[in-house]
């Protein structure tokens, strides 16, 4: 579990290195006869930060000798008419000869003017209907500060505009902050209050322990994306026969019928800890008897048992067969041993060695130790002796 959670981790600050390169702007100029055009990878929209149209200043559409000349310097604004036809798209095309863009000409030279803009490529944002309570999901997402401005949200005595967030209970609040354009963001410029209490909302996410703040910017003329998520464990189902008792990121499950309990912590969105049950089938004093003194669940135990039985059945078993291996090998080397010795036996005796059912003979030969004579049973020749040759 901690490795899965580990990898996690590597894998979301990976993907927010990756977001953060994706806010660099990108500027791009197009010449007369020429289309801009603008795309954004997967689940990303232009946001235009500015649009330029005239002969701003020497480039590859405007050669440099016309600023010796004078005749450059001058331009139209036209941010809002190309961000009306790009904003919130994954792609845009504009033609430098489009009728509206040319209306805007304010230079006199006669020269080809040009347009310069200037895009961003940002997550999804929320497009705000009015200056209502906004509701934070589990899932990730982005809002403008341009439009919290645009709809004049909640001005306080200091002229700066207010909105509140809001998450189910128990939840908690991420929000991260990124700079798209204007002025430049000193850190104090939008913070949140929570509380009672300031923060100032940074660059990089922060975590706040409540399921309800309010946002405030203070600078109208610098763009800001501010991104906003609801994070934590929602409340624990409740088993039967049980009742759970919650403290921020740590829960209690108590049993009914007995003194029994156990302990959850809220790990990211996931419960982790024991699972066990309660249940009332049981008398009281056998349940009581049954159930441990220790934070492991009767359950667990019961399934501990059986694994140690299976586990000793399987010692066993494989203990009985090498027992079997052996005598078997031991067997047949014995057999081996004795038909070895009969054949260096000389020719009689090796011939009455020969019956292996005859092994009272030949043991009696062997233990008598002379090779010139053998003493037979008396059942076989009366006591006489055999003279080997």
């Amino acid at each position: 579990m901690d490795y899965h959670y580990t990898m996690l981790i590597i894998l979301y600050v990976v993907l927010r290195i990756s977001y953060m390169h994706a806010l660099e702007e990108q500027t791009v100029q197009t010449c007369a006869h020429e289309v801009f055009e603008a795309r954004c990878p997967y689940k990303q929209e232009l946001l235009i930060t500015q649009a330029r149209y005239g002969l701003i200043e020497a480039s590859r559409c405007v050669d440099d000798v016309f600023a010796d000349l004078g005749l450059l310097g001058c331009y139209a604004n036209v941010t809002e008419l190309i961000g009306s036809r790009c904003n919130k798209q994954t792609r845009c095309s504009i033609d430098v000869f489009d009728p509206d863009v040319m209306a805007s000409k304010s230079c006199k030279s006669g020269l080809p003017m040009y347009l310069d803009i200037s895009y961003v490529c940002i997550a999804a944002t929320l497009s705000i209907q009015g200056c209502n309570q906004i509701s934070v999901s589990r899932q990730m997402q982005h809002l403008l500060s341009t439009d919290i401005w645009d709809h004049h949200c909640f001005y306080d005595l200091e002229q700066n505009v207010n909105v509140e967030f809001s998450a189910e209970i128990n939840l908690k609040i991420k929000m991260n902050i990124h700079h798209v354009s204007g002025q430049p963001f000193n850190g104090d410029e939008v913070y949140v209050t929570h509380n009672g209490e300031r923060t100032y909302l940074l660059k990089e996410s922060m975590e706040f322990g409540i399921e309800h703040l309010t946002l405030t910017l203070t600078n109208q003329h610098s763009t800001e994306l501010i991104g906003f998520q609801a994070v934590g464990c929602d409340d624990l189902a409740t088993p039967a026969y049980a009742c759970v008792s919650r403290e921020g990121d740590l829960a209690t499950v108590g049993c009914y019928h007995s003194d029994y309990e156990w302990k959850m912590s809220c790990v990211g969105s996931k419960w982790i800890g024991p699972r066990s049950n309660c249940t009332d089938k049981q008398p009281e004093t056998i349940k009581s008897s049954l159930m441990p003194e220790t934070d492991t669940p009767y359950l667990e135990q019961q399934k501990f048992l059986t694994t140690d039985v299976l586990f000793a059945l399987i010692i066993g078993l494989t203990v009985l067969f090498c027992a079997i291996v052996v005598t078997i090998g031991y067997v047949c080397l014995k057999r081996s041993k004795y038909t070895y010795e009969a054949k260096k036996a000389p020719y009689e005796m090796a011939t009455m060695m020969s019956d292996p059912s005859n092994t009272a003979t030949w043991q009696k030969a062997k233990l008598q130790g002379n090779s010139d004579t053998l003493i037979l049973p008396m059942n076989s020749l009366q006591g006489q002796t055999l003279q080997l040759r």
